[in-house]
């Protein structure tokens, strides 16, 4: 018997504290949320960084509303990044937004040379606090409606620039051919109580 109850505890075994767990990769797929289904973007091509002006990052935007409940919001983008013409250095700059506001917090920078590909992540952790917004410092009063989150980059500048959601080296074996592929960005946003 004793068994049977660890089996059944296993079963019925809390997830902790998440309440809603979405994961999905920017091809132009339908997302189920508690609030309703998504569309996400469809990404079917790179897109060059050269300019220290921040832009949104196609394929990065995605308009969420998390379940009742919920006290904190996670976001987290991994974004592939390839050759830009012939410069193999990389010097991305992101930030995370929301509804709007740059995320203080959520600034990041990098600096690779000699790199022909590489990934970079970044990461959102908005606080729902019931009072106040302060979205640059990553508090939320209360998220009753979609709010739209996204990630927004640059270039030190052109000779530092990068393709996002691209990748330069993509050899199968015995091909002798390098592709420039892409690769659109994988979010994973998770609401917790």
């Amino acid at each position: 018997m004793a068994q049977t109850k660890v089996k059944r505890d296993l079963i019925d075994a809390s997830f902790g504290n998440i309440l809603e767990q979405v994961f999905y990769r920017a091809d132009g797929r339908t997302v189920s949320t508690s609030q309703g289904n998504i569309t996400v973007p469809n990404i079917t091509s790179g897109t060059d960084i050269t300019s220290s002006t921040l832009v949104d990052a196609p394929g990065s935007n995605i308009d969420y509303q998390p379940p009742t409940g919920a006290s904190l919001v996670s976001y987290e983008i991994t974004c592939a990044c390839g050759l830009h013409g012939t410069n193999q250095y990389q010097a991305p700059a992101w930030i995370i937004n929301v509804a709007g506001t740059d995320v203080t917090s959520t600034r990041r920078g990098w600096l690779t040379q000699s790199m022909w590909d590489n990934s970079y992540q970044n990461y959102l952790l908005m606080r729902i606090t019931g009072g106040s917004d302060n979205l640059a410092a990553e508090e939320m009063g209360t998220w009753t409606s979609a709010k739209t989150i996204k990630l927004r980059v640059a270039a030190w500048d052109n000779s530092y620039g990068y393709r996002i959601n691209s990748n330069y080296h993509y050899r199968p074996a015995g091909t002798g051919q390098d592709d420039q592929i892409i690769v659109p960005p994988v979010i994973k946003i998770t609401a917790y109580s």
